[in-house]
């Protein structure tokens, strides 16, 4: 208690503290780096980023990642297009019908298969591969360029495209959803509040831990433009139930002692510590969890939201406090008596309900369980793109010209010319191939490669290997496109064994879905244990864990169900995101509740104390659940980026379905299971009956 009061006591110096070291780390924002190209993110020894490491080392490029395609242009200034395409800074390569045919002769006297695959009749199409960190301003000019030369329509698409409109979409798209977020939490507090002003203190404590735990991202380098998109949100939705718990523990504090409102603070500090403790340390390793993963990605988001949660918890656990106490006159000024009413009945409701609900959840579990590992994801940007979206009309013009198609490339040792030939034969023969170009089908292997033009030779062949374009008529979001990638790695295996690399968009998600997996399990078993070790410790307990987790997994199960049975696929990235809100919600919530009814239940038979801790654990419960769900569906109404409207409902509904399991089959279990947790918990002190007659002790 003497290093609580030292801080109360120093209260300015603590707020002034916290205030300078946010400044700093708003000034350090805008230096953190940016990453937007997710392939990067994948292991290093996958064969789809060796052979892209390999292709820019031996062509000084990597795969065409977007389309262009330019309407109304004769083939002169179609040419003059792709050398100005070329000259733009961030495109590194540019694929177009001269780079595949000699557009010096009669368009008629060309192959007109290849023809068809770069020339409509309204157009031409250009493959572009352009550097992921420069891709906004590359794709700008690139429309730029097109229209310069008069060209009566410009569309564009590809994973360079996706990506650069998914991140603009939901930059432009986070802030308002920030706003609206803080709009539901002002209404939420308010309702469930002493005064008007503590919004205000809850908002302000929660906003500096936000501001600090993005500014010391500097530290990292860079950070996705997924992890900048979700990280401030995402914090902001799982350690505001430290801030609930801290007012709610304050407000029963000040009742016992009114005219002291410092050591009320710092019996609350003292009490509230263990929960936010706990709260935060199962949500941090719920975070850090993902940091095992072999995706990239995982340790990106698992090391910035881990941090966010120490830096909530820090704020709210010693700066909260002191600003409270600073801003007692107007926390004074403005109160207003409870909106809300005495949740006593509703601890009866949920006890009288638990066990019919409780046979419901039990009918539905089994084929939850089932359903949720039967998702269909989507891995790459495309499933970020709403298909009524202007990049979403784009694409379909061009997949309406030229049919839905992606580039892929494959490497294979230079000089093998019967090997190339006979391999190029097989994939021309795949029924979803659509052109593949090489040295050996476009130019000649009589032809000696030193007797070919640079600029012509240096698109095929370079630092011995032979490169083969591979034109693929497929969606890039279907299934079959895995099955097409193993095809593909076959055929070159059966002819180069491992001297063939093919990397391409899809070869790249097949590696990424291949890697996740196999991260799935590990990630969920790692998390489960840490946060199962956690609550071990808090409660003192060998059972209170595994009853804990029953109702959490559940929740989580029938979340994820939902896609399942509504036909919906899920992007894998909204996936991980999920999985960790939802666990740490969750755990939070029954933390709050596991508290409650073990004071009650030294007091009470098993029943009483299940609706006592229902009825006393609701307010802070309720509140948080409440801002989770109505923030997560206004968010799925209201974002654009199917990544983040995606996200929105999986946290919406999930902390809904969590709060229904803390009020009815948490309290069962625990009814259920008193026996067990009486003999398994240390220090339990739980009321029992005396043997004669019916006074209790």
């Amino acid at each position: 208690m003497r290093l609580i009061y030292g801080i109360l006591h120093h209260r300015k110096a603590v707020i002034l503290g916290f205030a300078l070291f946010t400044a700093l780390c708003v000034a350090c924002m805008p230096l953190v780096h940016v990453n937007f190209d997710l392939t990067s993110y994948l292991p290093k020894e996958t064969r789809s980023t060796e052979s892209l490491n390999l292709m820019r080392e031996a062509y000084g490029t990597g795969i065409p990642n977007a389309r262009l395609y330019a309407e109304g242009l004769p083939l002169p200034e179609a040419s003059k297009l792709a050398d100005d395409l070329r000259r733009i800074d961030g495109v590194k390569d540019v694929l177009w019908l001269g780079s595949q045919a000699d557009v010096l002769q009669p368009l008629e006297m060309l192959d007109q298969g290849t023809v068809a695959s770069w020339m409509s009749d309204k157009g031409f199409l250009y493959r572009l591969t352009i550097d992921s960190g420069k891709a906004a301003g590359a794709l700008v000019e690139a429309r730029a360029a097109a229209l310069a030369h008069n060209a009566t329509g410009v569309a564009l698409s590809g994973e360079a495209v996706n990506s650069d409109s998914a991140q603009k979409s939901a930059s432009a798209e986070v802030a308002y959803i920030l706003l609206m977020a803080l709009v539901i939490i002002v209404v939420i507090v308010s309702l469930t509040s002493a005064s008007w002003f503590e919004w205000v203190v809850f908002l302000l404590v929660l906003a500096m831990a936000i501001a600090m735990n993005m500014g010391t991202n500097i530290f990292k380098g860079e950070i996705s433009f997924i992890t900048q998109i979700c990280a401030a949100v995402l914090q902001l939705a799982v350690s505001m139930d430290y801030a609930v718990v801290m007012l709610h523990t304050f407000r029963r504090n000040q009742q016992r002692y009114p005219e002291d409102p410092v050591r009320a603070m710092a019996h609350a500090m003292r009490q509230g510590f263990s929960v936010v403790l706990s709260s935060a340390a199962v949500t941090f390793f719920g975070f850090l969890s993902l940091c095992i993963m072999s995706f990239l990605i995982g340790a990106d988001m698992g090391i910035v939201l881990a941090k966010g949660i120490f830096f909530s918890f820090v704020s709210v656990m010693f700066l909260m406090p002191c600003i409270i106490l600073a801003c007692l006159k107007p926390l004074q000024r403005f109160e207003h008596r409870s909106l809300l009413p005495s949740f006593e009945r509703f601890g009866a409701w949920c006890t009288r309900l638990m066990i019919p609900l409780s046979v419901i959840i039990c009918i539905v579990v089994v084929p939850a369980y089932l359903a949720q590992h039967r998702i269909d994801f989507t891995y790459g940007a495309s499933g970020m793109v709403e298909a009524q979206s202007e990049t979403g009309r784009e694409a379909t013009a061009i997949d309406d010209a030229f049919e839905p198609s992606a580039t892929w490339v494959m490497l294979v040792p230079e000089g093998r010319w019967a090997q190339e030939k006979a391999l190029i034969q097989e994939l021309e023969s795949l029924p979803k191939v659509k052109g593949v170009t090489s040295y050996a089908n476009t130019v000649s292997e009589l032809i000696p490669p030193e007797m070919v033009p640079e600029s012509q030779r240096s698109q095929l062949i370079s630092k011995g290997y032979s490169r083969i374009i591979i034109q693929t008529v497929l969606d890039p979001n279907s299934k079959a496109d895995y099955g097409m990638v193993e095809e593909v790695l076959r055929l070159g295996e059966a002819h180069y064994g491992d001297e063939s690399h093919l990397a391409g968009a899809q070869v790249s998600e097949h590696d990424l879905k291949v890697t996740t997996q196999a991260d799935s399990g590990r990630v969920r078993l790692f998390s489960l244990l840490a946060i199962a070790f956690v609550l071990m410790i808090t409660f003192r307990s060998l059972s209170i864990p595994l009853i804990v987790l029953i109702p959490i997994e559940i929740a989580i199960w029938i979340n994820m169900a939902v896609p399942y049975f509504a036909g919906q696929s899920l992007n894998y990235i909204g996936y991980l995101v999920i999985d960790a809100v939802q666990l740490g919600a969750s755990v939070d919530y029954a933390i709050i509740f596991t508290r409650e009814y073990l004071e009650q239940r030294r007091a009470r038979p098993p029943l009483q104390a299940a609706r006592a801790a229902v009825s006393r654990a609701a307010i802070m419960i309720i509140t948080s659940a409440l801002i989770l769900t109505v923030a997560g569906l206004s968010i799925f109404f209201i974002a654009s980026n199917t990544l983040i409207s995606e996200i929105g409902m999986l946290v919406g509904r999930g902390a809904f379905i969590s709060m229904l399991m803390m009020f009815t089959l948490l309290p069962l279990l625990f009814v259920l299971c008193d026996w067990i947790v009486r003999h398994t918990s240390l220090g339990a002190g739980f009321f029992e009956k005396k043997k004669q007659g019916d006074v209790t002790v």
